[in-house]
């Protein structure tokens, strides 16, 4: 979700006339992928094996060693407790479903699993290890790095992959390491300590945001959280390890930079509104006053697939890679009981189509639930229906075989009812992206083309185009039949959606 609305916002921004610079973000200082090293390490650093996808590999081997580190760590606690107690049937409960986790791991490829148990169980304590990995990468330890970048790289080459079946492409991949080996961090925290909003926050270096966020009229500036009390932002950890935040300060500064960007739009999960809050915040504190109020935060909720609890810490999830060849043979499977054959080209074209309609279809605001009957349907609400809907014009203007002939339009003929409400909403088309761009929420677009769809559909099957006898009548149809085709056309670019002149 976060990939396709990304590419949305690009788009509706770029047809508006604005230069856009696509950039992902890869936090590779953050624990998930310490606890990933610390995996490979164990495992003794193999090559990833052929055929498997490196991505889906190296989150098997995140998955497991999550999964072994946190069974080492409810075991220790519950000899820490010792005797019967509340807390004792409580950890016990987690052991007995972690292992039951691990049971499942276990089945998909028990020599890994087995290796990762016989390892990380021989240390002591393994999130200390995976807190001096984090350490030594931060401070540039070179055997860490060359570690830490060959796993990167390697998990990065399988979502591109993925991304790009999507149809979307990045100008920038920034490392997040890169921000603190470049010493631009440190230049944050030089910063920040000379800032009158420095403190010490329980013992270590923090940003204090009373005061500013006491001024309502900032607070609507920088679009804070209403009825939010900002809590200070922790800049760096006792080991003398930074934090998330205090990186994309040093990020937001480099990105307003390098692009000359007016406006910087950080497309995250709504769960990280507090710390994009506290992003914005320290900006303004750090004299980023005019960055802190260009920087938007486009939030969005999580996508849910029917009868599945996902956690790639436990390594239950269905990936976008696995969604797509589902969505896929669905296709195959509802053309063939419509007795339409489609090549591998259509049925992707329809699948990934039909992917981007779901994360678009609803506000960014709204849970989606993912649906493969309404993801497919072709009478209603879907992009194979849009895609359908843009061949059946494209089949009326190939077999009509010449253009139109604009002086013989007869507008009278949009006297009819099913014809002027067509005409009408084809009118709108101009609103609509005018507001989708204002709002920003992708929703706005989907119910218009979906609407006209309807219209264009029921005056289709009630009207004859090609075989009408009046030709000033026939050439006013045509010019309805070409303008939906280029505003579907058009609407499903903004969408990040290809079109099919043939179904």
């Amino acid at each position: 979700r976060n990939a396709v609305l990304g590419e949305f916002l690009s788009r509706i921004f770029e047809v508006r006339g604005h230069r856009v610079q696509r950039r992902y973000y890869v936090n590779d200082l953050g624990r998930q992928v310490a606890t990933l090293v610390y995996g490979y390490l164990k495992l003794g650093r193999p090559e990833v094996p052929q055929g498997l996808r490196p991505d889906e590999w190296f989150g098997f081997i995140y998955a497991v060693t999550n999964t072994v580190v946190d069974i080492i760590k409810v075991r220790n606690d519950i000899e820490s407790l010792g005797g019967v107690s509340e807390d004792l049937v409580s950890k016990r409960r987690e052991l007995d479903e972690l292992m039951s986790t691990l049971a499942e791991l276990r089945s998909r490829d028990e020599v890994l699993v087995d290796k990762l148990l016989n390892e990380i169980s021989k240390d002591e304590d393994p999130d200390k290890v995976i807190e001096d990995l984090m350490r030594r990468y931060e401070v540039g330890d070179k055997d860490v790095v060359d570690v830490f970048r060959y796993v990167v790289r390697e998990v990065l080459t399988g979502i591109d992959y993925t991304l790009r079946r999507l149809g979307i492409r990045f100008d920038v991949w920034d490392l997040e390491s890169d921000l603190v080996f470049s010493g631009l961090v440190r230049e944050v925290l030089d910063l920040a300590r000379k800032s009158n909003y420095f403190t010490l926050h329980k013992g270590v270096p923090a940003l204090d945001f009373k005061e500013l966020q006491s001024d309502d009229l900032l607070r609507q500036i920088l679009k804070l959280p209403k009825a939010t009390e900002i809590p200070p932002l922790i800049l760096m950890r006792s080991d003398g390890t930074t934090l998330y935040v205090t990186r994309d300060i040093a990020y937001s500064i480099r990105k307003f930079k390098d692009f000359n960007a007016d406006l910087v739009i950080n497309v995250i999960g709504n769960e990280q509104t507090l710390a994009q809050a506290q992003l914005r915040l320290a900006l303004y504190a750090l004299g980023f006053r005019d960055e802190a109020s260009k920087l938007l935060h486009y939030s969005y909720e999580l996508v849910t697939l029917p009868g599945i609890k996902m956690s790639g810490r436990r390594g239950r999830y269905v990936s976008v890679d696995q969604v797509l060849d589902h969505l896929g043979f669905r296709v195959e499977e509802v053309m063939k009981s419509r007795g339409i054959s489609v090549d591998d080209y259509v049925k992707e074209v329809m699948a990934v189509g039909a992917f981007k309609y779901m994360m678009l279809s609803s506000s960014p605001t709204k849970v989606i639930n993912f649906n493969f009957e309404a993801a497919l349907d072709l009478s209603r609400n879907s992009a194979p229906y849009l895609q359908y809907t843009y061949a059946r014009t494209c089949g009326v203007l190939r077999k009509y075989g010449r253009g139109i002939e604009w002086d013989l339009i007869d507008f009278t003929s949009a006297n009819d009812p099913t014809r002027r409400e067509l005409l009408l909403q084809l009118s709108k088309f101009a609103y609509v992206m005018s507001k989708t761009f204002r709002d920003l929420d992708p929703e706005i677009l989907v119910t218009y083309l979906n609407k006209l769809a309807d219209i264009f559909n029921a005056w289709y099957d009630s009207q004859p185009i090609l075989h009408e006898v009046d030709e000033g009548v026939k050439q006013f149809k045509l010019f309805l039949t070409y303008v939906t085709n280029i505003v579907i056309k058009n609407g499903l670019y903004v969408m990040g959606i290809d079109v099919l002149e043939r179904i």
